[in-house]
């Protein structure tokens, strides 16, 4: 399962996202796509989109725990994680895409059918709505990268910073995007945003080169450049929670 920290911060995200959805157009004249969906499922499934979680190894098969929590508890997602094991194969890539694709037949194998843009009211329930898949690659390599052949090599967020150049942070989340849209990875965990002000106290050495810098303003520059490059790189794919927040004295 997922730290109690990360999966708080998700967990407080997704709630923001379905309330906006429940709350947030109320003086539409139409309920969007996203209303819809939500007003047609039961109490259970609303609750079971709220959480995401992880499992161990790679089996995703119907006799496994993670089918079953997708299939009856109608959850709103899973995270990819090397410590659970999820990445065991040489060739990683193909590994990954093939288990994300056997998690989202998984989903779908409970719909009815895939949502009516067009037709709303003629849309069968329970629709097919795509399990978030998430993905923790800040960059640098283990242990913060999950997935450590296949994909392009990122830069360590201090790197990044060091250039004081956002173009080059969009850049480097462009790339990042693009790769986790071709992977089939849709909800990224990052960057972080933490600001480190000394390096001489335990809380600044277990974050390393986890962050941008020390100046806060210069961390969410850098923050906002690279999270409208996995945006625009993964075509508003991905969506991205940034971590922390903490400012490291």
């Amino acid at each position: 399962m997922l730290r109690r920290g990360l999966l708080w911060r998700i967990l407080m995200t997704l709630t923001v996202i379905l309330s906006a959805v429940s709350s947030g157009s109320a003086q539409a004249q139409t309920p969007s796509i996203a209303e819809s969906l939500l007003a047609a499922m039961t109490p259970a499934e609303r609750i079971g989109q709220l959480f995401i979680v992880g499992f161990q190894g790679t089996d995703v098969s119907e006799e496994s725990q993670i089918y079953d929590a997708i299939t009856e508890y109608h959850i709103g997602g899973v995270v990819l994680l090397a410590e659970n094991n999820n990445f065991t194969s040489e060739d990683t890539i193909t590994q990954a895409q093939q288990m994300i694709r056997a998690l989202q037949e998984a989903e779908r194998s409970t719909s009815s059918g895939d949502i009516d843009p067009e037709n709303i009211a003629a849309t069968e329930f329970p629709a097919y709505v795509p399990l978030f898949i998430g993905l923790k690659q800040i960059g640098n390599g283990f242990p913060e990268d999950q997935i450590l052949t296949g994909l392009t090599p990122l830069p360590s967020q201090m790197a990044i910073g060091a250039t004081w150049d956002v173009d080059y942070a969009n850049q480097v989340g462009t790339i990042l995007g693009d790769e986790l849209n071709t992977l089939g990875v849709n909800l990224y965990l990052g960057p972080n945003l933490d600001v480190l002000e000394t390096a001489s106290n335990e809380a600044a050495s277990a974050l390393g080169v986890n962050t941008y810098g020390g100046d806060p303003f210069w961390v969410g520059e850098m923050g906002k450049a690279f999270i409208s490059g996995v945006h625009s790189g993964s075509e508003n794919r991905v969506l991205v929670v940034a971590q922390n927040f903490h400012r490291q004295l």
